[in-house]
């Protein structure tokens, strides 16, 4: 199965966080663990940017699901460790690139012609027409499914 290198993967990750404008606002010395779980099923697509992401921010980042992995609602995804206010800045961005090449790889999105991610997660699509139903993550800082972040 064709992975992202981390070469390709580096430059998608920055260009999303600046154009989020993401920040690690909060206390920077607040240490966690936090894990990501599948709220919806589908295809699991994009984790080599999602982790890189995090990475960008300072957060470890360990994938617990392997790419183009079929999930299930409540499945784990990743664990992440390290500030917790740079988890918080650095998911509104990993989160929509991970749904998003999820979605095309579950065949809900068409890739759009030309992005790298798109091209990869349509590589990981299964045959068939485009479809509706999106796969979505929430992230649950310290495991407590009240701490959750859609």
């Amino acid at each position: 199965m064709s992975q992202l290198d981390r070469l390709t993967a580096a430059p998608i990750a920055m260009a999303a966080l600046l154009a989020d404008g993401a920040t690690a606002d909060g206390d920077p010395d607040e240490v966690g663990r936090a894990v990501v779980v599948a709220r919806t099923g589908g295809v699991l697509a994009g984790f080599p940017v999602f982790r890189e992401v995090f990475g960008r921010m300072g957060v470890r980042c360990r994938p617990l699901r392997d790419e183009g992995s079929r999930l299930e609602p409540g499945d784990e995804v990743a664990e992440l460790g390290g500030p917790t206010a740079a988890m918080r800045g650095a998911w509104p961005t990993a989160r929509r690139l991970l749904e998003r090449a999820s979605a095309i790889a579950s065949g809900a999105l068409a890739a759009a012609t030309g992005d790298p991610l798109d091209e990869h997660a349509a590589r990981l699509s299964p045959p068939g027409a485009v479809g509706h139903d999106e796969p979505s993550f929430e992230l649950r800082i310290g495991g407590d499914p009240s701490a959750a972040r859609r």
